[in-house]
């Protein structure tokens, strides 16, 4: 379903990814590395039990590239040193222009979208970037 099969306002749901990687509290920088690496993403929920609690960005994690900090290795750094508590999360049928509207205003990369409390999916800038290419190719490529 695209934008614009919609009738009415959609919901985050429309545009969120279900199901998303996520990762412990207590779970290593290098396991974040790998989820990223491997799923080609850059935001990843943290979860305690069945609350999310953070999220960490690639981002986040560009100081370790920095050849002027010495760190120690990424499997002895646990995520919650680094990560990012209280991240914006949304009810699942949470109107798609309020999310859009906060993430710009906050300049806010990823959305975690809940239903009844627990993790369903993430929305990110990159998801509502190329939903708004496909509506903008579909209203204006037969121009």
């Amino acid at each position: 379903m695209t934008l614009l099969d919609h009738k009415r306002m959609p919901t985050v749901a429309t545009l969120m990814q279900p199901f998303p990687y996520f990762a412990e509290l207590n779970d290593s920088v290098a396991r974040i590395l790998e989820l990223m690496h491997d799923h080609n993403i850059r935001h990843i929920p943290i979860k305690q039990g069945d609350r999310v609690i953070g999220i960490i960005s690639e981002r986040d994690l560009r100081w370790m590239k920095s050849p002027a900090i010495v760190i120690p290795a990424a499997d002895e750094i646990p995520v919650h040193h680094v990560m990012t508590y209280n991240p914006y999360v949304v009810d699942i049928n949470t109107p798609l222009t309020t999310v859009i509207s906060r993430i710009t205003k906050e300049k806010i990369g990823a959305a975690i979208v809940t239903s009844s409390g627990r993790l369903a999916g993430i929305v990110t800038v990159i998801d509502l970037c190329r939903a708004l290419a496909e509506l903008l190719d579909t209203e204006f490529s037969a121009s």
